[in-house]
């Protein structure tokens, strides 16, 4: 009778493993940390990104999908596992942090001490970016409404109001200042898949584009261009027979369109087998390009998400059981964005791009406009597998070629048409397989100029998902209308008119998850409906 509600709710096990019992040296800070690693999941923000633009098109193995059919309402799948992953790891920064502050590290663990938290609270910044990144109409706008600070750990039944861009900024600045004074930089092989400086200077340059301010982010890609020790990663192939770009190759040999991978189509199909050889994941003979693709070599990538063989499978995103043809493609690669790869890059110089993104196995239709989803599949690569697994891909967060980018489209923006052109070009230069020198483009205006920087970062980084930043942050600016999928995407998936979404469609801001507002009260953005 004596007993309150609280001593019947709130029991302590014997042996719970509550914060004051783990907290208790650097090791276990470092092991939560570990996890909290694991809580960076950019799988949802990848694949929104392509249904909602033009990457993709459905594929043999799928037969509907709303999304792409730019259906996006409040409780779309996407937008919910994106707002949730990100505070997830946000949660699980600040129950580091909360916990560090119980145990008092000596002299000599002090560094560590302070650099665990430094990496807490830089994920946690990169965070809070991410989602202001699908969720705010503008962020160049400090006014504009943001998203929720989380600095805490919150209790379930709390209420967080959205904070201004100009706020969630500053929140941002204010851990990566902290991270600049005490971040340790890793070291060894796995060095770029932990926050170390090139991921901090990265990530900086991205933020300071996003929101306008040229001189920043031109500062930072300057910085990595400089300092990063890594350099574009090279695509030449000089093995006897390989293809054009413009070649329809039809699969052929042992092994035809499943699990081509792992089986040489034998001397009689040469180019097949040309194919075969520079595909391979261990193989000596191919680019450093396709040998960062399978996770072989680290070649341009300055910071990566850790992937192991059957830990996250992401490839599955795009084919169910492997990106060869008889692996269940769910998504076709679109095809403007497929016969972007088919164009020359000028002087001799042709794409590697168009045989390290789309599998051998494909099968390419000679007429695109009357083609069905079964007699023209164009599979997509970019996330091959690795040696052990054949849907396992670390994820790629920062990689050189996009810092090139940065700085073109800064100089851009400062007048300095040349500058940028000459950027362009090497990015270029460095696709080419065939040998040859890129010319190097001539900018009539910046109209011009951004519309070519953007055709560069659709064909470089597709599938990594920044198509539906770039044409929402830059499409009016390069004259482009919105997104370009072709006619027959559509027709393929089932969808219906329109075919495309032009810029300053409501939808390219995500909707405030109705689950959220339902226990959060918060404004939703404009063009939905909350119920």
């Amino acid at each position: 009778m004596l007993l309150s509600c609280n001593d019947a709710l709130e029991i302590t096990q014997k042996g719970e493993l509550n914060d004051a019992a783990l907290f208790t040296s650097i090791g276990n800070m470092q092991l939560f940390l570990n996890e909290t690693y694991d809580r960076l999941n950019l799988e949802n923000d990848i694949t929104v990104s392509s249904l909602l633009t033009d990457e993709v098109a459905i594929g043999s193995g799928l037969t509907v999908n709303d999304t792409q059919r730019f259906f996006m309402v409040t409780t779309n799948g996407y937008a919910a596992g994106i707002w949730n992953s990100h505070y997830n790891l946000i949660n699980y920064c600040n129950r580091l942090i909360r916990g560090a502050a119980l145990y008092t590290p000596t002299a000599a663990e002090l560094p560590a001490y302070n650099s665990i938290i430094a990496q807490a609270r830089a994920l946690r910044a990169f965070a809070h970016f991410e989602l202001l990144t699908y969720y705010s109409t503008d962020l160049s706008d400090n006014a504009a409404p943001g998203v929720m600070i989380v600095d805490f750990v919150p209790a379930a039944s709390q209420d967080i109001p959205r904070s201004t861009n100009g706020k969630v900024f500053d929140f941002i600045e204010s851990d990566l200042t902290y991270v600049d004074a005490n971040l340790i930089e890793p070291t060894g092989t796995n060095a770029y898949k932990f926050v170390n400086t090139n991921f901090i200077k990265s990530f900086r340059a991205r933020m300071y584009l996003y929101r306008k301010n040229y001189p920043e982010a031109l500062k930072y890609a300057n910085s990595v261009i400089s300092t990063s020790g890594r350099i574009l990663s090279t695509c030449t192939v000089t093995v006897p027979n390989f293809p054009a770009t413009s070649a329809a190759t039809v699969p052929q040999g042992a092994g035809t369109g499943s699990t081509t991978i792992n089986v040489d189509p034998g001397s009689g199909f040469p180019i097949q087998r040309a194919l075969y050889q520079v595909d391979q994941w261990v193989s000596a003979v191919s680019p450093v390009y396709r040998k960062m693709w399978v996770d072989a070599a680290q070649g341009e990538i300055l910071f990566a998400l850790d992937r192991p063989v059957n830990k996250v499978n992401f490839s599955s995103t795009y084919n169910t059981n492997g990106s060869y043809l008889t692996g269940g493609p769910l998504y076709d690669m679109g095809r403007n964005l497929f016969t972007a790869y088919q164009s020359s890059l000028g002087g001799g110089a042709e794409d590697y791009r168009r045989w390290c993104f789309v599998d051998r196995s494909a099968s390419i239709s000679t007429t695109p406009a009357t083609a069905s989803r079964t007699n023209e599949e164009i599979v997509i690569d970019k996330y091959p597998g690795k040696t052990g697994g054949h849907t396992a891909n670390d994820l790629k967060v920062f990689r050189l070629s996009e810092i090139y980018f940065i700085k073109a489209e800064c100089l851009i923006r400062s007048g300095d048409l040349p500058g940028a052109a000459g950027l362009i070009q090497q990015v270029r230069q460095a696709r080419s397989y065939t040998g040859g020198v890129v010319p190097t483009p001539v900018y009539a205006n910046v109209t011009g100029a951004l519309a070519d920087v953007l055709l560069e970062r659709r064909k470089e980084l597709s599938f990594e998902g920044h198509r539906y930043i770039d044409l929402k942050r830059l499409g009016s600016d390069a004259g482009v209308t919105g997104t370009d999928r072709y006619a027959r995407d559509a027709v393929n998936g089932s969808a219906t008119n329109p075919v495309n979404i032009n810029n300053g469609d409501y939808r390219f801001t995500l909707p405030i998850p109705q689950a959220e507002i339902n226990v959060n009260p918060l404004q939703q953005n404009p063009g939905y409906v909350t119920n």
